[in-house]
């Protein structure tokens, strides 16, 4: 016993050295200095934390939280007011604000600006922590300081009344009712707004049922859909669902517009972690009761299935607190940019938000870095500018005594004076306050524009919203000053719409959210403005397009739905809406129709789908954006999404959306199905087997909808690899050969069920499309299986071309690991003659290339190729050629012949060139792409990117994503890899423990492993405790130069191909 109680000792004690001799955490912007505040003993294992006006830290102290064996630390949660009385920038006065708490996670102190009123005190509501002389509470009071916080199960807010930073009283204001105990899915991550809403987090809770009730008794239930954000009053009533699809929304903030942005904590199977841009009735994708991973064909992590809404960016790892910075303390450029917390990757980002249609992008960029043991969480902003966060010190999920609070501020202190915000609360002149919404500090704008709500302020509002000489956050503010008076006068604020910023985006955002009714005598082009008549609008104003549609749902909302003229408006502007591709319009467009059809006419939206299914654009629609096969594709997705929510049981609809030609809105319909439970539509379901145009996506979603209509979990599909889904199908000769070429691409070519003898069956098949399939596994196959079936193939010159020439890009990996006279390396030998059909004698030179630098026979071959192009009577073909040959030399670090006759391509040297290059309408070959895409010399596309389910998973899969490119951006992508990395895709440089460096994009991060694919395609495993820092690059993980691994007409074939994916 005694030896174990020293082993005891020795540990804490070893711990708190290697705490000590931990390097402190350091700032990568050289203006910025970051000092200790706070540390244990003073406060241990602190979650949230926020600085009240006068600069007080409320900061959790938990002691619940996974306690170990023998915890000798205080028994409950409290919540410690620290504050620095002399003015060194250290906590030197700590006070219990209240303990007795359990499995607690934010706090937030209610703005001054939202005073609570007095009410009377019943017996017993004195709540003095233990140990204090508690005395007794007036008969009425009005509490000097109120502050919310938030434990597992409730939201409380607790009052002091006296001022001695003590707790006096509480109100629980929501409730959580479940069985889910783990401690930190529940409740979290406040936002308040300007007009007095309350907004927070409830996470996945394992999926386990639950009820959460507003203080006014308003009742939510759920379970198994995910996390959620939901919005109440200050004192808990009106309790409603805000958004769905999350994880965990462990933490929130509103910017200085209004617009509220949430970090996702935690993506299990599905990296990265997220910054979410959260609009009402947002769903983010994500769905616990569809398996924990995240890996499920029906859940989304990044806007991947039609109607969910995609990430802003990727953020580090455990991302715990945001805010927006809305100060004066940091430099100047900060103002507006987005500040995260990230547990597990030792950093503090910071996210420069850059517009992206309706919402926006952006990229983590480290301002704050730390070792092994600096683990930030909550995050606020001080009176000064300056910055606090919590630190959990350890990776140690469960309670270890250690603790921090960091200060974050400019190394050179400002000279100006930080602004009293009760002094201006209290000013009675009223130009003084109008002054100080100019104010850079969001609490002085804030107090200013509350106090200055009177019959005199009230113009003097309404002039600085018309006055464009103030600051757009100045004219914002007065907007929601005068939106909280009581009966306002609208119509004035209408004037500003025709302005199309973002003060227009505020009035119709305040309308849309029921703040101003529209008077009945609005005239009709504020509510409509025609803009179904000028779509070009909507491309240049997607924000304000996007409220103008929501303020047309509250109209028609107030309307009754009884206005015919504005549900055909309302429909036509849905159409317009789709133009381009922005989920965010999507999704308003989607609720606009919803709005606009009542239940009683929603098969009128089954006749529109139905009619407009074979719609295809006619000549005299080529100006029309409205009127592309994109944009009438989305809109018919629109569609169908809105009679699911207006009626999900409408058979004429689901029958038509079954039967669509277009393959995602056949997906849609089977997940329709399957989340209905409609199974008398399984056969319809199983038919999707043999429809035509069958899609990888497709593919999947119809086993997943076939499970679930089993009455299988749908939980299990997440945990089963796909080949355990689709080898039976491929190997069941009663199947359609299209069904078993679609359960081809799925298997893994290197899987131990497919052998010799299996391929020798399936290239026997009459089926063209399974006998292509085929020979591309085989591509991939291992050689020993691969190589005898693919020599034969090519050496069969009865055989289509094509498909002879699939099979000798497998042949380019088989020759590469024979020795230099090997059957294959003869073959290609054989097929480097004019004799040769041009796809064979392309490929054979292909595949030869990089064989040439040490093989001879090979290499004269090649060499050949140059004397003889000159004989070919197509000029451009013996350039092609050509340029072939003299690739392979340069790879090979080889002189060029000599006697070339025929001069190679001059490839171009500036952006101007390439684009006028690649798009002077040169034949180009789609089938020669593909085989460029898939080659393992060049470029290497596959190696990273999948294409109808084959090819790597590091990059994005170019099925679905070069349909939202035009062309020039495509080609930019490609010569420009790093110009623009959607969030999922950003690659990061990891340090580890051992010194080594890894660089590459996080494909997968679960149950302890990281797992990393660099340029190469390669998947390198990573223990996660392994990794001592992570840092986002700018760099894609895409090969710079790609251009130069390929020939021109290389170039032009391979975007060929990507075009066909359209």
């Amino acid at each position: 016993m005694r030896r174990s109680v020293i082993i005891s000792v020795c540990l804490v004690w070893l711990s708190g050295q290697l705490v000590c001799a931990d390097e402190p955490p350091k700032s990568l912007d050289p203006r910025l200095k970051i000092e200790l505040f706070a540390e244990h003993p003073q406060i241990v294992t602190p979650t949230g934390l926020d600085v009240d006006h006068r600069g007080r830290v409320f900061a959790i102290e938990s002691n619940t939280h996974f306690p170990p064996e023998g915890y000798k630390g205080h028994p409950s949660d409290r919540v410690l007011v620290m504050s620095d009385s002399d003015g060194d920038c250290k906590a030197d006065k700590v006070v219990v604000f209240t303990d007795g708490l359990k499995f607690s996670m934010s706090v937030a102190v209610r703005p001054i600006w939202f005073p609570v009123s007095g009410k009377a005190l019943a017996a017993g509501d004195s709540k003095k922590p233990a140990g204090d002389s508690a005395k007794p509470p007036a008969a009425s009071a009005v509490p000097l300081t109120s502050v919310y916080i938030a434990t597992r199960r409730e939201i409380f807010l607790f009052h002091d009344d006296d001022g001695d930073d003590k707790a006096d009283r509480k109100e629980s204001i929501v409730h959580l009712d479940t069985k889910g105990d783990y401690p930190h899915n529940g409740l979290a991550g406040f936002a308040i707004d300007a007009l007095g809403w309350m907004y927070f987090g409830f996470g996945e809770n394992l999926g386990a049922a639950y009820e959460i009730i507003g203080s006014d008794g308003t009742t939510l239930s759920g379970g198994g859909e995910g996390g959620n954000i939901y919005r109440c009053r200050l004192d808990g009533s009106k309790l409603s669902q805000i958004a769905t699809g999350f994880w965990n929304p462990h933490a929130s903030c509103f910017d200085a517009f209004g617009r509220l942005f949430t970090v996702d904590n935690d993506a299990d199977s599905r990296p990265p972690c997220r910054l979410l841009h959260v609009i009402p009735g947002g769903d983010y994708g994500y769905r616990f009761r569809n398996g924990r991973k995240g890996l499920h064909p029906f859940t989304a992590w990044n806007g991947e299935i039609p109607g969910t809404l995609p990430m802003v960016a990727g953020t580090g790892e455990a991302p715990s607190g945001i805010l927006a910075y809305e100060s004066d303390g940091l430099p100047e450029e900060y103002l507006g940019n987005l500040l995260v917390t990230s547990w597990g990757d030792h950093r503090i980002d910071r996210f420069r938000l850059q517009p992206k249609g309706t919402s926006f992008t952006s990229l983590a960029e480290p301002l704050i870095t730390g070792g092994e043991n600096f683990r930030p969480v909550g995050l606020a902003t001080a009176p000064d500018g300056s910055l606090f966060c919590t630190d959990w010190v350890l990776r140690d999920y469960k309670l270890h005594g250690h603790g921090r609070i960091w200060r974050i501020a400019p190394k050179e202190a400002s000279q100006q004076p930080t602004v009293d915000v009760s002094a201006l609360m209290a000013e009675s002149d009223i130009n003084r306050k109008i002054e100080a919404l100019d104010s850079k500090r969001l609490q002085v704008r804030r107090a200013a524009a509350s106090r200055s709500r009177t019959k005199e302020g009230r113009e003097l509002l309404a002039d600085v919203v018309a006055d464009v000489k103030h600051s757009e956050r100045a004219r914002v503010e007065a907007l929601w000053a005068l939106a909280t008076l009581p009966a306002p006068r609208p119509q004035r604020m209408f004037d500003t719409i025709a302005k199309n910023d973002v003060v227009a985006e505020t009035v119709l955002s305040l309308v849309a959210d029921g703040v101003w009714k529209i008077p009945t005598d609005t005239p009709r082009d504020v509510v409509s403005n025609q803009w179904h008549k000028a779509p070009s609008v909507v491309i240049r104003h997607p924000r304000l397009a996007y409220f103008k549609a929501e303020l047309n749902r509250t109209w028609l909302g107030q309307q009754k739905r009884q206005d015919n003229e504005a549900s055909g408006y309302a429909i036509e502007f849905a159409k317009t809406l789709q133009i381009t591709d922005d989920p965010f319009l999507m999704h308003a467009a989607i609720r606009l129709i919803v709005a606009a059809i009542p239940l009683e006419f929603v098969n009128e939206l089954s006749q529109e789908l139905k009619r407009s299914s074979n719609e295809q654009p006619k000549a005299e629609d080529r100006d029309n954006p409205v009127r592309t096969v994109e944009a009438m594709r989305r809109y018919r997705l629109g569609l169908a999404l809105a009679v699911r929510r207006i009626d999900p049981k409408n058979r004429e609809t689901l029958l038509a959306v079954l039967e669509n030609h277009d393959p995602q809105i056949r997906r849609l319909a089977v997940q329709w199905v399957a989340e209905e439970k409609l199974t008398d539509l399984q056969p319809r379901v199983a038919a999707m087997f043999d429809s035509q145009g069958m899609t990888t996506e497709l593919f999947l979603a119809t086993i997943a909808a076939l499970e679930m209509l089993d009455g299988k979990k749908p939980e299990d599909f997440d945990k089963t690899p796909a080949e355990q889904y689709v080898v039976p199908l491929l190997k069941d000769e009663k199947r359609s050969p299209a069904v078993r070429a679609q359960a081809l691409r799925l298997v893994s070519p290197t899987d131990k069920s497919l052998d010799a003898p299996l391929f020798a069956s399936l290239l026997k098949s009459d089926h063209e499309s399974l006998r292509l399939e085929t020979v591309r596994t085989l591509q991939a196959a291992q050689p020993d299986v691969s190589g005898e079936l693919l020599r034969e193939l090519v050496a069969n010159d009865k055989l289509d071309v094509q498909l002879r020439a699939e099979a000798l890009v497998g042949l380019a990996a088989v020759a590469k690991s024979e020795p230099v006279g090997g059957p294959t390396r003869q073959l290609l030998k054989k097929f480097l003659n004019n004799s040769t059909a041009l796809p064979i004698r392309f490929e054979a030179l292909r595949a030869a290339r990089p064989l040439i630098a040490d093989d001879a026979e090979l290499r004269d071959a090649v060499t050949e190729v140059f004397k003889t192009a000159i004989r070919l009577p197509d000029g451009t073909i013996a350039t092609n050629l050509v340029d072939q040959a003299a690739l392979a030399f340069d790879e090979a670090k080889l002189d060029l012949p000599e006697a070339i006759t025929t001069p190679r391509s001059r490839k171009p040297t500036t952006q101007q060139e390439w684009m006028a290059e690649l798009n002077r309408g040169r034949d180009a070959d789609p089938a020669a792409g593909r085989r460029i895409f898939f080659h393992p010399n060049g470029a290497g596309c596959f190696k990273c990117h999948i294409v109808d389910g084959r090819g790597g998973r590091v990059g994005p899969d170019l099925s679905r994503a070069v349909g939202t490119m035009n062309r020039e951006r495509l080609i930019q992508s490609i010569l420009e890899p790093s110009r623009e990395i959607a969030p999922q895709f950003v690659s990061w440089t990891f340090e580890l423990k051992d010194g080594n460096v890894v660089n590459g994009m996080v494909v997968h991060e679960n149950e302890g492993k990281t797992i990393v694919g660099n340029a190469e395609g390669q998947l390198i495993e990573i223990k996660t405790a392994d990794i001592e820092t992570r840092t986002p690059q700018k760099i894609s993980v895409m090969p710079e130069k790609l251009a130069e691994r390929m020939t021109l007409q290389e170039l032009r074939d391979l975007l060929a191909f990507l075009d066909s994916q359209r």
